[in-house]
Parts: C-alpha cells; structure tokens; sequence
C-alpha cells in the first residue's frame, strides 16, 4: 500500500473540507457545518495513521499544523468569520506552546527493544532534553545554539546514519577513525542500510568514546586512551551477570551475557563531530560495533528521565519506573 499516496490524499482533502467549511459558513449560515465535520474526524484518524507507517518526524508534523493553524487565523480575519478565528487562534495557541515544548525543551521517547537493559526497559517513556547540548532547528535538527557537549557516559537519543536512505557509508565511518574491524565491517553497514528510511529510525545508546579519544574493544572489555573502563561485578547466575561501570564519575549499570565468550576486537580513533556509543545490555545491542559512529549533528538530546512505563497496550501504564536516567 502506497502510505504516502494516502497522506497526500488526507492532506489535500482536508483543505477542500476546510474550504467548504469556509464556504458553508460564509454563504450559507453553517448549513453544512455538521456534515463536514463527520466526514473530518475519520480523516484525521487517517492521517495519523499514514504518520506513524512513514515514520513521519512529529516534529514536522507540529510546525506544519502550527503554520496552518496561524494562517487560517489571519483568513478568518479576513474574511470576517468570527468562528474561524476563534478555532484557528485557540489551535495556534496550543500548537504553538507543544511545538516550541517539544522542539526547543523535551520530547518524548519510547524504549523499544532491550538494548539498554538493565537501566532502561522495554516500554519505559523517557524526556530527551534538547537544550542540554544546544538551541537546535526543530526543522532538521541544525544546531543554532551551541551549549554542552555530550560526554562519556551520557545517554543519547540520535538518528544512526544506516538508518537514514540519504546517508553515506562516510558519515558512520568517517577517513581514519577505523583503525581494526571485522573483515566484513563494511558490508555489515550496508545490509543494515538496506532497510533505511527517508528520515532514519532513532535509537538510545550510551556514549563510550568521545572526539579525540582512541578506543580498543578487546572481546567485551573497552580501552579508552589505554585504561580499560572500570567495572564492578555486582550480580551474577548462570545467564548473566551486572556490573556497575564507571566513566567521568558517572557510575551506571551493564549486562553481560554468561552463556557465551566474545572474540572480538576493534580498535578506533574518534573524529571531531562523532561519537562511540554501545548499548548497556552489552550482548544484545546493534550499536557503534557493528554500523559505526554517531555524527554530532544527529544527536537529538540526552534522555533524561523516565517518566512512564507501559510495556504493552496489553497492561496499564505505571509510574513504578520513573526516576532520573544515569
């Protein structure tokens, strides 16, 4: 099914209904006004719907509705339509206070895979903080303001360039930040391309290596500049075992598998603009080991605390989990 057809099917229909709502209003006294709105509500459910299969950015999504709301305020001020300019400005004004929340603040992520287990969990609802690194452009994610910078241990939200169709190979494995790699590391990148889209697939990882840094993974322990990342067995069973690791006095908590050995060895120089970033479920999680670095630029912010917990649409949500992210 063409999804994108069906988008732009919803989004010019809307425009005609609206325009008939005008129309009707204006003309003819809101004779019509009730009909069209039946026929409006399944169109918006449509909508949302064909937003969610294209993986739309909800960021777009709100400037656009926040623009169109502003400008069928000035319509209706034009037109002299009373009704209209109450709706579009009651619109404009929510709109406008979510999209500068959400663009310029915090905004909202959900866990979805294991990857960060024992920290973060399958269905935990997390706030990105997205001033901490910067003002960024909520229309492409340029950074306008720069203030910190991600450090090691941080946990980020970002967009992997494999994830993204118009991303090159170079953006992950930028010139000399390779120095040892699986023989078949380049063609790792490649397939997991394969399945990319227009705007890319965010992801939550932690930071291990900064620019600048020189990192060597020798099976499943990390070298940074030449001392290994301090880590404290914590618990341990036949499965798995926890530590607790500590970088830059950030002490956090990883899971290693016990039922098999890794070897696995890499070794990495970090560019200015990137960063290294592995998974804290250390043995289950698609990270910088198999599709490369992160460009600063595709950093959306630090998550910064989890704020809900709904694993399934199967359970009730809980606030059992909420706590700051370390």
């Amino acid at each position: 099914m063409n999804f994108y057809f069906i988008f732009y099917f919803v989004l010019i229909t809307s425009f005609t209904l609206i325009g008939l709502w005008i129309y009707s209003e204006k003309k003819l006294k809101g004779k019509y006004n009730k009909l069209i709105n039946y026929f409006s509500f399944p169109l918006a459910i449509v909508g949302l719907y064909c937003v969610f299969r294209l993986n739309l950015d909800f960021g777009y999504i709100l400037v656009g509705l926040t623009s169109f709301s502003l400008f069928f305020w000035f319509l209706g001020r034009i037109l002299s339509l009373q009704k209209l300019i109450k709706e579009s400005r009651s619109f404009f004004l929510i709109l406008a206070l979510i999209t500068i929340f959400r663009s310029f603040l915090f905004e909202p992520f959900q866990i979805p895979s294991e990857s960060m287990i024992p920290g973060l969990e399958v269905g935990d609802f997390v706030l990105v903080n997205k001033f901490k690194y910067g003002l960024k452009n909520p229309i492409g994610n340029k950074t306008l303001l720069s203030n910190n910078t991600p450090g090691r241990g941080d946990i980020i939200v970002f967009t992997p360039p494999h994830t993204s169709c118009t991303s090159k190979i170079e953006d992950a494995y930028p010139a000399g930040s390779l120095i040892s790699a699986l023989p078949n590391q380049v063609d790792i990148w490649k397939n997991l391309n394969n399945n990319c889209s227009n705007l890319g697939l965010k992801y939550v990882k932690r930071i291990i290596a900064i620019p600048g840094d020189t990192l060597e993974i020798r099976g499943k322990d990390f070298f940074i500049n030449g001392k290994k990342i301090e880590k404290k067995l914590i618990e341990s069973n036949l499965n798995q075992s926890v530590y607790m690791e500590t970088q830059n006095s950030k002490k956090y908590y990883v899971g290693s598998s016990n039922l098999r050995e890794l070897k696995f060895f890499q070794s990495w120089f970090i560019p200015n603009g990137y960063f290294f970033v592995v998974g804290d479920n250390r043995d289950n999680s698609l990270d910088s080991r198999s599709w490369g670095l992160v460009p600063e630029k595709n950093v959306t912010g630090k998550a910064q605390l989890i704020w809900l917990h709904w694993p399934s649409y199967g359970s009730f949500p809980s606030l059992s989990r909420n706590k700051v992210i370390k």
